[in-house]
């Protein structure tokens, strides 16, 4: 007897609710049919798709959005599902078919799932298995939320995930953090269809897939089989078909879907005379078709059995896991196929389809009119859900505080801007409502990037409150390691994709949870890289938060050697929604962390900020100013060492000297010894080659003006020879040479450094005051066929 219908649902409701399975299918297969062979392409490039993909989440589609979900779940998708969702939009009511027509077209809805773009998206989703990752860190924001503020929206998360996806190195190092944090809100559901782009998964790892969840402490439930199955199993000739489920090869499995179910009548009974299995009494009371129907009555597209584990599951507390068996491709002629992961149906396929759906021609767009059994069944269940529509994000509910332009701090007379950081923090602790709302991240290198302070003060985020054995035990440190649920910082293991997930979960906490956070993550500058991709994540879905990239560059000089970063500054110019600071004095950290703190409060119009610090003490040439310098270093930079009021300024050689960062130390020695010599160079400190560069992007595609280019670069000092130096990449800066349409030699770092001296090492690879010299003399005295370039007077 099968198991009673959970959810108060009725067999006719199973009827009606199977009636939408089959449209939706239906609907998205048209879908992409139309997007590629009957919509305009003026390019006439491949437009794509996923049919397959998309069929094999169809049933789940069906019974989360049509009986489970609420309106404060928070769904991140299979990114190669995102036909089969936008067609269940529209299906339900929530999207136009002119906006459902516009998928993958300009200004349509996206190839995968966007929060920004795509009406009903909470979670993007873009690279496989970040989406998925994002939602252990969307509900670690909510748990805290709830433990700080008392209150957060009650939904789950929920990540539809495809097993190809757990191929990502991501997804294993992101598990630990939801049973480390202890979040019950939390489910994933694995589309288990065996097949990824080019191959059928290896049966090995499909089985390893439980084992993974289970060892990192979530619970685990595995949604295989059948209702027809199940029943077949129970009956004493066909409890042999277990066993042969269970042992069958994937590539087998798949490769006699795509036959004729003679086929697969043979190969089971070829089965049964090698083990000695009676399997004739079944095979003989079933046809072809029947057969081939109850071998793929998978329980991923078996609504019955959808249903019972998800009901489970709402009994359980997670995170917890189910493993849905699909098919990739089902209910189409290429299901199973090898090769159906970018395949689309032919017009002949097309068509035998649509009469299997008895669909009228003219009708292939036609959702279930209002009145009909299924239109009023549909509407019933949202409402009682209590959808009123899509899924949409919170409106922010933004403190009532003013964020100060300067903290007033007393800074070092020596310092890095590292330990001016650690400073800050400390300060920003006292502030009302900011300093409540102000939580930091990091990859287990708190200390080592200059949190120390912080956390003595805020102390460390923990589900539940965990004894601090050193005090108890009277042990001295300098760092108090106080966890509990009041803690404001967030300790995570050594994974940079983890770090970057939390960071954008903590920065759409506004949108998310209702309840604004100031996140602050620290790590260090090298490993930035490491996480790049989940970085693009964070800044594609316009999540806001500030990025600490500490120690940066040579001054890891003792480590390894590929510690040494220098591709970053590069990262910071390139990518979108991240505004790029590289300062060198601890006022200037002081000026850009305030402003990058307004910017948070700023959801539609703010972005985030990467700040690329030092632990190299620096003396402290400027001490703060006033509210023009502060203006200078948030546009990207000021005059440093100025000789344009020499009375022989415009007669004897000059230089400008461009230097970002710890290196303006360099700059500053030669442009003194410069001075001995009679050349006047300038030192121009650039905060923000990222501001800069953006200035100089609007003007190459038409801007009228430079913007603060024309403001730090006037006219008359444009033709001057130039000499650009950053602890990073020279790439990050010599682009100014356009700008000043005159020589520049760009000086950086361009090779894997090595341990050594910090002195050694600015030698070697030429950052030193003696390489900016030689730069400088190369630039003014050097004759290139009869012309030296010497300024014009």
């Amino acid at each position: 007897m099968a198991e009673a219908l959970p959810y108060g649902l009725t067999e006719e409701g199973l009827a009606i609710l199977q009636a939408v399975e089959r449209r939706l299918l239906w609907l998205t297969t048209y879908l992409l049919h139309d997007i590629n062979k009957l919509r305009p392409n003026p390019d006439g490039m491949k437009v794509g798709g996923h049919q397959a993909s998309s069929a094999s989440l169809v049933s789940l589609l069906t019974a989360l959005y049509g009986v489970v979900l609420r309106p404060h779940d928070q769904v991140a998708l299979k990114p190669h599902a995102a036909p089969a969702f936008h067609a269940l939009q529209y299906l339900l009511g929530w999207i136009s078919l002119e906006q459902l027509r516009s998928l993958r077209d300009l200004g349509g809805l996206q190839a995968y799932p966007n929060r920004v773009k795509d009406p009903g998206v909470t979670i993007s989703t873009a690279s496989a298995g970040l989406g998925a990752a994002a939602t252990i860190f969307g509900a670690l924001a909510q748990r805290y939320v709830r433990d700080h503020f008392g209150s957060a929206p009650p939904g789950r998360y929920v990540a539809l995930v495809g097993d190809a996806e757990l191929d990502e190195g991501n997804i294993p190092e992101a598990l630990g953090e939801a049973s480390a944090y202890d979040l019950r809100s939390l489910w994933w559901i694995i589309d288990c269809n065996r097949q990824s782009l080019d191959r059928v998964v290896p049966a090995a790892l499909t089985r390893q897939i439980g084992a993974l969840f289970a060892a990192k402490g979530w619970r685990v439930l595995e949604l295989r089989y059948g209702s027809q199955q199940e029943a077949c199993f129970r009956h004493p000739q066909g409890a042999w078909l277990k066993e042969w489920l269970d042992t069958c090869d994937a590539s087998e499995y798949q490769s006699l879907m795509t036959l004729p179910g003679a086929a697969l009548r043979r190969a089971l009974q070829r089965w049964g005379e090698r083990h000695g299995k009676e399997v004739a009494p079944l095979l003989a009371s079933l046809d072809d078709a029947a057969l081939k129907a109850l071998v793929y009555n998978v329980g991923g597209h078996d609504l019955r059995q959808i249903l019972i584990t998800l009901a489970r599951a709402e009994e359980l507390e997670g995170p917890l896991v189910i493993i849905a068996h699909t098919i990739k491709g089902w209910g189409l002629p290429l299901a199973g196929h090898l090769e159906n992961h970018a395949a689309l149906l032919t017009e002949a396929q097309l068509a035998a389809l649509q009469a299997e759906h008895d669909i009228a021609p003219g009708a292939e767009w036609d959702r279930f009119p209002p009145g009909s059994a299924e239109h009023a069944w549909l509407q019933q269940s949202l409402a009682r859900r209590g959808f009123a529509g899509p899924p949409a994000a919170l409106t922010p509910r933004l403190p009532a505080v003013k964020v100060p332009e300067t903290l007033g701090l007393r800074h070092p007379a020596t310092t890095s801007t590292q330990a001016a950081l650690g400073q800050l923090l400390v300060a920003l602790s006292e502030l009302p409502v900011l300093g409540e709302r102000l939580v930091t991240v990091s990859p287990d290198v708190a200390v080592s990037t200059g949190l120390g302070g912080w956390i003595n003060r805020r102390g460390v985020y923990a589900p539940q409150p965990r004894p601090d054995y050193w005090q108890e035990h009277g042990v001295e440190t300098l760092l108090r390691w106080q966890e509990g649920p009041h803690g404001q910082h967030l300790e995570l293991g050594i994974a940079e994709h983890n770090f970057f997930l939390a960071l954008a979960m903590l920065g759409l906490a506004p949108e998310m949870q209702g309840e604004m956070l100031w996140p602050l993550g620290t790590v260090y500058d090298p490993f930035v890289g490491r996480g790049l991709d989940a970085l693009k994540y964070a800044t594609y879905a316009q999540a806001k938060f500030i990025l600490v990239g500490t120690p940066s560059g040579l001054a890891l000089c003792r480590e390894a050697g590929a510690h040494q970063s220098f591709l970053t500054p590069l990262l910071g110019l390139g990518l979108p929604q991240l505004v790029f600071y590289e300062p060198a004095y601890a006022a200037e950290v002081e000026v850009i962390l305030c402003w990058a703190l307004r910017q948070l409060l700023d959801r539609q119009g703010g972005e985030s900020v990467y700040l690329r610090l030092s632990t190299r003490p620096l003396p402290q040439e400027v001490r703060g100013g006033a509210a023009a310098w502060r203006r200078q270093v948030l546009a990207g930079g000021y005059w440093l060492r100025d000789y344009r009021g020499a009375p022989d300024y415009r007669q004897a050689p000059r230089v400008h000297l461009f230097a970002s960062g710890a290196v303006l130390a360099e700059a500053l020695a030669a442009s003194e010894a410069a001075r001995e010599d009679g050349i006047y160079a300038n030192v121009i400190n650039i905060t923000s080659a990222d501001r800069l560069f953006r200035d100089w992007m609007a003007f190459c595609r038409g801007a009228r003006s430079l913007g603060y280019l024309d403001e730090l670069l006037p006219p008359e000092e444009r033709q001057v020879p130039a000499v650009t130096v950053v602890d990073g990449h020279p790439l990050t800066l010599a682009w100014l040479g356009n700008v000043l349409q005159a020589p520049l030699h760009a000086l950086g770092v361009t090779a894997f450094g090595e341990s050594g001296a910090l002195p050694a090492l600015y030698h070697k690879h030429q950052i030193d005051a003696e390489a900016i010299l030689g730069a400088l003399t190369r630039l003014l005295f050097t004759k290139r066929g009869q012309a030296t370039f010497l300024p014009a007077p």
